[in-house]
């Protein structure tokens, strides 16, 4: 059991690392999500159910991030034709 709480640490440490690599404040909500399912498997008796919800959550903002970027990328690109942003 700890082996598989060690690779979920990781695997949340790493998706901490590729948002920081690539976005900022459009992904602090997910990132929130992610710091914080890290650190209730972290520690020594984490709650399974919470864990588990917190990343349910972060599926679903990661899934609406994914969903709503292409759209974000245009709105961005059409501001800087106008001078704005």
């Amino acid at each position: 059991m700890a082996s598989e709480r060690k690779d979920v640490v990781d695997a949340i440490v790493q998706s901490l690392k590729a948002i920081d690599a690539d976005y900022t404040e459009e992904m602090r909500e997910l990132r929130a999500l992610y710091e914080e399912a890290r650190r209730e498997a972290e520690k020594d008796e984490p709650s399974d159910v919470k864990l588990k919800a917190l990343l349910q959550d972060a599926n679903e903002a990661a899934r609406t991030f994914a969903t709503l970027d292409p759209v974000w990328q245009a709105v961005q690109r059409v501001s800087r034709l106008f001078g704005i942003g």
